[in-house]
């Protein structure tokens, strides 16, 4: 039979390891409530972003031209380099700098619209232009012509120095 008591009647209680945070249920800090605001109503003027469709396309398609760029290099470089996989690797990076140059031209040829809608807006497209603008057009042309006419004068004058040159070089050499 086994006896009902403990053996070790000297031994002491347990440490209860909850003892020491107490109730955790009326000991924790009460956290207020707060009121979330009301979202603003769609018929409100400022309420929502008006965007021209135009720009929301450039936008979403260099950002789908950006993560094929930064997905295909990274992902060619980690197959040539942990893989040795040259061909899958290589095509994967091309891909990405073909996507990373249409990105480019996106923004490029976005910019370029900007700024011409920026210049058609600023510039009266049916003024005629000045006589002090044509005048200056043509001074600018007789200039450059003025200018690159020197320069075959200053080539020319070289190339017969060299030719001299030259022919002195070949009649004492003779004469030696």
């Amino acid at each position: 039979m086994v006896p009902t008591s403990d053996k070790w009647p000297d031994e002491p209680d347990e440490p209860d390891p909850e003892a020491r945070w107490g109730d955790p249920e009326t000991d924790l800090v009460s956290i207020p409530s707060v009121e979330a605001p009301e979202p603003p109503d769609p018929g409100d003027p400022g309420a929502g972003v008006e965007l021209d469709a135009e720009v929301a396309r450039f936008f979403w398609v260099s950002v789908v031209a950006a993560n094929v760029a930064v997905g295909g290099i990274g992902i060619g470089l980690l197959l040539v380099g942990f893989r040795g996989q040259w061909t899958t690797g290589g095509v994967a990076v091309g891909i990405g700098l073909l996507a990373l140059y249409r990105t480019y031209d996106i923004y490029r040829r976005y910019r370029a619209e900007v700024d011409g809608d920026a210049a058609d807006a600023t510039v009266d497209a049916d003024a005629e232009p000045t006589t002090a603008d044509t005048d200056a057009t043509v001074d600018a042309d007789a200039a450059d012509a003025t200018v690159n006419t020197d320069a075959a004068d200053a080539t020319a004058d070289a190339d017969a120095a060299d030719a001299t040159a030259d022919a002195d070089a070949t009649v004492d050499a003779n004469d030696g």
